[in-house]
């Protein structure tokens, strides 16, 4: 085994500032839905106010769940990925090293939303010898994960040290 390298996911602080906004939100529209007698509108307050609820709830366990350890170990035969969370191993991955054709840090521009909330992040995609379609090199749950520069530099300088094409 050569080098090891890990990086970590880039989150943004945008599930943070959710959960606080949706809480205070949802605080005073409760407020304003317990002082209402019209019944039309405190139906829409009480909606609301469960709306912003679960928004807070939702971007909380967001937070909780922390963000994902990569590490990217390489054999003579195999290019090795594992995902971490909190220090658990939870999903593995290899690829052999012969069918990779072209590894390829991708902008963010395929998807406009993460492009606003996350400038300067980038994923990479895979090229194989035996298909013709980029996959993601690293990809979780059916997402692809973005890193920030000096992450995405690591994992350069890595691949370029074991000879596999950017």
């Amino acid at each position: 085994m050569t080098e090891t390298v890990t990086i970590q996911e880039q989150r943004h602080t945008f599930w943070k500032s959710s959960a606080i906004t949706s809480a205070v939100l949802c605080v005073i529209l409760f407020l304003v839905f317990w002082n209402t007698n019209d019944p039309f509108w405190t139906g829409i307050f009480r909606l609301g106010a469960f709306i912003f609820f679960a928004s807070a709830v939702l971007s909380y366990l967001k937070i909780m769940d922390g963000p994902l350890e990569v590490t990217l170990n390489s054999t003579d035969d195999l290019l090795l990925v594992s995902y971490k969370k909190q220090g658990e191993t939870i999903q593995e991955e290899e690829f052999k090293r012969h069918t990779i054709k072209q590894i390829n840090p991708t902008g963010n521009g395929k998807n406009p939303l993460i492009s606003y909330l996350q400038p300067g992040s980038a994923a990479f995609e895979v090229n194989f010898t035996d298909t013709n379609r980029d996959l993601f090199l690293f990809q979780f749950g059916g997402r692809p994960l973005y890193f920030d520069k000096p992450s995405q530099q690591k994992v350069i300088d890595f691949l370029e040290t074991e000879d596999i094409d950017i």
